[in-house]
């Protein structure tokens, strides 16, 4: 018998009320089932590297669109959504290699440190602007300046930049979206 906790009443084309047992299975599969197709590795290393979806679709030669299912298929096997999650996860996860660390450009504030780790594990500009107790402008104004402070081309290189400059590292594994990243072993 299944679990009552799992069970719910739904309206059936067939016959209303009857009972249909919810998958006990989570929402989201562990990043340790589903590995990145190659192309989908290649895909996220150029998104890693800062490259728009036109160029990437010119470097792989494959359309835009291809370029933006992948991505989504890319979030959907690690369990998180946007680019620069799918880039933190990717280094998380071993699915990229991580970059080599090099000096920063100097030392940055809880405030750029706080900025970075938000934009790292996905979370929107209202969600970061919620949890630091600041306006949504304010949250991208932030965003902005250290895109800009770092030479950044956009938010997943940034996140990039965050692994090369050692302020993002494998300890961040708590998401946005809920899931909690395996970290694969340091190299």
């Amino acid at each position: 018998m299944a679990d009552p906790r799992l069970i719910t009443t739904t309206t059936s084309p067939r016959k209303e009320g009857t009972y249909n047992p919810v998958s006990a299975r989570s929402a989201r599969p562990s990043t340790t089932l589903l590995d990145l197709a190659p192309a989908q590795v290649r895909i996220a290393k150029k998104i890693a590297e800062g490259k728009s979806t036109e160029a990437i679709a010119s470097d792989l030669a494959i359309t835009q669109g291809t370029i933006r299912i992948q991505v989504r298929h890319c979030g959907q096997k690690l369990g998180v959504s946007g680019r620069p999650a799918v880039v933190h996860a990717c280094y998380v996860t071993g699915k990229l290699t991580r970059p080599e660390k090099t000096s920063s450009p100097g030392a940055f504030s809880p405030e750029e440190i706080e900025t970075w780790r938000a934009v790292a594990v996905g979370a929107t500009p209202q969600s970061y602007a919620d949890r630091a107790r600041i306006s949504r402008a304010e949250a991208l104004r932030r965003i902005k300046a250290l895109r800009e402070r770092v030479r950044a081309d956009n938010d997943p290189h940034l996140v990039t930049l965050g692994w090369t400059y050692g302020v993002l590292d494998e300890s961040l594994v708590e998401m946005a979206s809920g899931t909690v990243l395996r970290a694969a072993a340091s190299v």
